[in-house]
């Protein structure tokens, strides 16, 4: 089990109730019970996420589990309320951690994510103002830069990945390759080059 968790780029990190409970060796049960009695100090630091976990399979007339969800400062206030055993203490400082390290891995994420948005802005920019009577132009190189940066298509990485966009699955290193890819293009295109010549050259670029 993790410790820390995010739903994307745009949200913030969390903990679980769940998780808490497992790594400072206390009960699901009073852990969530500690979260309600101090419901309104915890929101003090943001609103206090919950989901509805299901029952276990097998179980008989079993209800849904709230699962709360707790940010930075919501999980470091509420394990200040657990006695303070050497089991806790390990947990906090692993969590302090994993925090960190998260927070560092999402900021690079967006880092590389912007850096790919304004080179895609720059492809496009250059495709239209090379061959604006090629309308697959955009399409052709886009998923020539995805394949130079990662072997697959876009299409490919969607189905391979079970993602939405193929964005969602690449990691840091293959957003920077990518990135990279569409402005060797956008400069091949400039030069005068065609496609053929460029996937020549890009293959042998990256």
């Amino acid at each position: 089990m993790e410790l820390v968790y995010y739903k994307g780029l745009k949200d913030e990190p969390y903990t679980t109730a769940e998780v808490i409970a497992e790594h400072t060796g206390n009960l699901y049960r009073s852990v969530s019970n500690l979260i309600r009695d101090n419901k309104n100090d915890l929101e003090e630091f943001g609103v206090l996420h919950f989901e509805n976990a299901k029952p276990l399979t097998g179980t008989v007339g079993g209800r849904p589990k709230k699962v709360y969800r707790l940010n930075e400062q919501q999980a470091t206030f509420l394990i200040t309320l657990l006695d303070n055993t050497p089991q806790v203490k390990d947990f906090k400082k692993a969590l302090v951690k994993a925090f960190y390290n998260l927070k560092q891995e999402l900021d690079q994420a967006k880092l590389s994510r912007e850096l790919n948005k304004r080179a895609n802005i720059g492809l496009a920019e250059t495709i239209k103002a090379e061959l604006p009577d090629d309308k697959y132009a955009y399409s052709n190189y886009h998923q020539l830069a995805y394949k130079c940066a990662t072997g697959l298509t876009p299409k490919q990485l969607k189905k391979a990945k079970g993602v939405n966009s193929p964005e969602e699955a690449l990691d840091n290193d293959q957003k920077e390759r990518l990135e990279r890819a569409k402005q060797h293009i956008a400069l091949y295109l400039q030069d005068g080059n065609d496609y053929q010549d460029i996937k020549k050259k890009l293959l042998a670029d990256i």
